[in-house]
């Protein structure tokens, strides 16, 4: 069985892209800024509430140039945290997922290609991906010009600006022709190890073309609970027809963790697609007080950076008029600066105290930086062993970080086993993540001995 391998965004990743989509970006085919919400609140005459909108969308690859993008503008003006896409191993990544999104898909060939995870980049940050074989039937079916049964689903796990980890998979199943097996069944076997391996991080949301009718005896219920895999239309106790396929629903949303992210909406959205889009809301059942998320020194390189990944990601979550204040023993990761200095320039005040047995080339220019910008509420402090000796009286962790709302209460904490520096990838590390009122109040009376 094949390992959930690390994805990556090759340069030469366009390659791949049709004359077509080589001329509709020629031609015009530029990024699309989401429109605003309120055009999901019309599809129901209702503002939508949910905590995350998923939406699962197939938009049929022989559509022309202008009514592909004129489907993908109608998805993402509903603003939606995630999109799992089907049938677009051609099109632009720069239409599929314009300014404010990112996308993760393997660009090995066109069967890898043509399942990818958009997410909005303001509100998620990607700490592991990869792709994962579905089925592998070779063989083109009589009249067909592809294989068929060669199918992989791209995954995607993200932690959230409130520090939550969940995991998105897009996957399309092959339909049952003449001349192929049906491949259902291994299929979703297949998906329900990935979900296996991913549900460890947390919730996990499978959106897809199943080419199965909910309603369907082969619709492989047996399968599906075996793995804790629960499509909305379970949950909500509703489903209605998703394009046309002589009113058949064949497009989910799955929702692996119900007690944890509950679904609480569905509708569909008519597109020009021969699918319409699915969109599901989910929200939190409760709110968390901790979490610890830990490194693998062995793994991958997400692995490896799991631990650090966290607190980037909470320097990041940072909004414009909010304080960042971080204490470490050590400051020497090109990351962190960078995450630190994207802060500043947003609007965010970082304060940084360390104390390190010596003054690192990184805090080195961090305190350059800081000294060019004197208006801008951030600085970097050095105090060595007095910081160590006062830290350590007080239980203060390596790495200690607290980030506010803008009006300056705190929000979330960080606390991990080790300084911003190489043996946070290297060595086992974790990160214990805060958002508790105990757990906030402590670590305001820890901030008393950090300058």
């Amino acid at each position: 069985m094949p390992a959930l391998g690390i994805g990556t965004r090759p340069i030469w990743r366009r390659a791949l892209a049709s004359a077509v989509a080589v001329s509709a970006l020629a031609s015009g085919a530029v990024a699309i800024a989401p429109a605003p919400a309120q055009a999901g609140a019309g599809a129901r005459g209702e503002t939508p509430t949910s905590d995350i909108t998923m939406i699962q969308a197939n938009i049929y690859t022989g559509l022309t140039v202008p009514r592909f993008q004129a489907d993908v503008r109608k998805v993402l003006a509903l603003e939606p945290d995630f999109v799992t896409y089907n049938e677009v191993p051609f099109r632009s990544d720069s239409v599929i997922a314009p300014a404010g999104y990112d996308l993760y898909r393997d660009m090995t060939n066109r069967f890898t290609a043509a399942t990818p995870v958009a997410w909005r980049a303001d509100r998620w940050t990607a700490i592991d991906q990869g792709r994962y074989l579905i089925s592998n039937w070779r063989g083109r079916p009589p009249g067909r010009q592809v294989e068929l049964g060669r199918r992989y689903a791209n995954w995607v796990t993200l932690q959230g600006t409130d520090g939550r980890v969940l995991s998105v998979v897009s996957i399309h199943v092959a339909p049952v022709v003449r001349g192929m097996p049906d491949l259902l069944r291994r299929s979703v076997a297949r998906l329900g190890l990935l979900v296996d391996r991913l549900a460890p991080s947390g919730p996990v949301l499978v959106g897809g073309d199943f080419n199965v009718h909910y309603k369907s005896g082969r619709y492989p219920r047996d399968l599906l609970d075996a793995h804790g895999m629960v499509p909305t239309y379970d949950s909500m106790g509703a489903y209605f027809a998703t394009g046309d396929h002589h009113g058949a629903t064949i497009d989910y949303v799955f929702d692996r963790g119900t007690d944890v992210l509950a679904p609480d909406n569905q509708y569909p959205v008519e597109l020009r697609s021969d699918h319409d889009a699915v969109v599901a809301g989910l929200s939190w059942v409760s709110d968390p007080e901790s979490w610890v998320v830990a490194n693998n020194p062995r793994g991958n390189a997400a692995d490896q950076r799991a631990s650090l990944t966290s607190i980037v990601a909470g320097i990041r979550s940072a909004e414009p008029g909010s304080i960042v204040k971080l204490a470490t023993y050590g400051l020497d990761l090109p990351a962190v600066v960078r995450q630190v200095k994207r802060a500043v320039y947003r609007g965010v005040q970082v304060r940084i105290s360390t104390a390190g047995e010596r003054v690192t080339s990184r805090e080195q220019r961090l305190s350059r930086f800081f000294a060019a910008r004197p208006d801008s509420g951030s600085w970097l402090h050095r105090c060595g062993t007095s910081c160590r000796t006062r830290w350590q009286a007080v239980g203060i962790s390596k790495t200690f970080m607290m980030v506010s709302d803008p009006a300056g209460g705190w929000k979330i904490r960080y606390d991990a086993n080790r300084n911003l520096g190489p043996a946070i990838i290297a060595r086992a590390s974790r990160v214990r993540v805060s958002t508790g009122s105990v757990a906030l109040q402590d670590g305001r009376e820890r901030l008393r001995v950090v300058r």
